[in-house]
């Protein structure tokens, strides 16, 4: 109860104050939307995992040449069936890569993007389809009837939800496919938009040595680590080079002093690339305007406390300690503190708006970007902080025996009046020849003159 009127006495007396108050509470909710929007950001790219069950166990599968200056070098399909035949640190490997293709038969013909996948890629993500099945390895291999996979949002936009869609055909590049499966709402495969999955269906009698134009996961086995993998993967290079003719024009030598390595990474590190460094970077100077904002704010605090010294002073006289008035200014700095949160929250959710309208090319994982509970905790925790920081500041500078010295305190015993010293008065005149040496001639009474001959002489 105490509280709930220390707040309407707070909000009375900084509504008594417009210009202080709003200019505290914009400067608060700019930097904090900043922060909250940047924070956002942070945690739907690098923060959030990826959205597959134990996204941990998943590694993308690249490499290193050195010997031809390659820092980054893709998987091909000779890599793919080595490592998926010899490997043993993997549950399964996987090869993608991403194409263009011609949808028909529907409306208007249209050009879609598409993932060619192989039959392991699906269930090593461990996502399951809405609707119908995904490959099998009867489907991956070269030669069985095509099929395809619909996105949820294809389906959804172009055959209209139907849960009947299972055996239909689609015409894709001129050729009929049947729909043998639907996936669930927000599946993606790192960050491409895909209206159709289709199987790579590669023929592993025509596979040679080179071919590095694919993307490639597996899923470690339990326990397994990046380390041991790459290990594993180093053991089985060599002998893909043994197990695959080389294309026209090259040799086995040639691969041998490109000095293939392995380079496996997490594969949320797929997604997000060099983007990471720089959100912390960037991060880190919001962080710094913030503080810069709050050392603003405390010197327009400072002024105000100044400015309520009187004030403080009367209020210890009548009773208040210390404590009572450090709390007051806490709060006071505190509510402060969450009003510019609370409109920080409105600023950044503009921001993050304006960010998905303006899809930036090189920003992944837009869409799970939003002011979610880790963003609002975000928001509170630091509207708070930023409040506690404003009120120690005055807090800690305001000193009650300085501000009110001379005042008699009233929370404890009375205390002792200031004794004063009286000046000492001069010494009395000489006697006059008539009068007793070393006695001071008597003072007439009031009201007397000192000539009147009424009085009579002494003696």
């Amino acid at each position: 109860m105490a509280i709930s009127n220390e707040l309407r006495h707070i909000v009375r007396r900084l509504g008594r104050a417009p210009l202080f108050t709003s200019v505290t509470v914009a400067t608060l909710a700019i930097a904090i939307g900043a922060n909250t929007a940047i924070f956002s950001v942070l945690d739907g790219v690098l923060l959030k995992p990826l959205p597959y069950p134990h996204p941990e166990e998943l590694v993308g599968l690249w490499h290193t040449a050195p010997g031809v200056n390659i820092t980054d070098l893709n998987s091909a399909p000779f890599l793919y069936f080595t490592y998926r035949e010899e490997g043993r640190t993997f549950r399964d490997v996987g090869l993608w890569t991403e194409r263009a293709a011609s949808v028909t038969g529907l409306a208007e013909p249209e050009r879609v993007t598409v993932l060619r996948v192989t039959d392991g890629v699906l269930p090593l993500l461990g996502v399951p389809p809405l609707l119908g099945r995904v490959f099998s390895r009867q489907d991956d291999q070269a030669g069985s009837p095509p099929t395809v996979i619909l996105d949820h949002g294809y389906w959804q936009s172009k055959l209209g939800g139907d849960p009947g869609v299972l055996g239909r055909r689609l015409t894709i590049d001129g050729e009929a496919r049947e729909i043998i499966g639907v996936m669930p709402r927000g599946f993606r495969l790192l960050d491409v938009k895909s209206a159709l999955i289709l199987p790579l269906q590669l023929d592993r009698g025509k596979v040679l040595l080179g071919g590095f134009s694919h993307q490639s996961v597996a899923r470690l086995k339990p326990g397994a680590t990046i380390a041991q993998a790459n290990a594993d993967v180093a053991r089985m290079l060599p002998i893909s080079f043994d197990r695959f003719p080389s294309p026209p024009g090259f040799n086995k030598k040639m691969f041998e002093e490109a000095r293939i390595a392995p380079r496996l990474r997490p594969f949320k590190q797929d997604l997000v690339g060099d983007v990471g460094s720089v959100l912390w970077v960037l991060m880190g100077t919001i962080v710094l305007v913030l503080l810069i904002a709050c050392a603003n704010v405390a010197n327009l605090l400072l002024v105000r406390v100044e400015g309520r010294q009187q004030e403080l002073a009367v209020r210890v006289a009548l009773g208040a300690n210390w404590g009572r008035i450090a709390r007051e200014l806490l709060l006071e700095s505190v509510t402060l503190g969450l009003a510019g949160g609370i409109i920080g929250l409105g600023i950044a959710y503009g921001l993050l708006r304006l960010l998905v309208f303006l899809a930036p090319a090189n920003l992944p994982r837009l869409d799970a970007i939003a002011l979610d509970p880790a963003a609002l905790l975000f928001t509170l925790v630091t509207s708070v902080l930023a409040g506690v920081l404003l009120g120690l500041i005055p807090v800690v500078k305001y000193d009650p025996r300085g501000e009110v010295r001379g005042a008699p305190r009233g929370d404890g015993p009375a205390q002792q009046q200031p004794v004063v010293e009286r000046e000492p008065r001069a010494a009395p005149r000489a006697q006059r020849a008539r009068g007793r040496p070393g006695r001071a001639r008597p003072r007439p009474a009031r009201g007397i003159r000192a000539h009147d001959p009424v009085l009579p002489r002494p003696a």
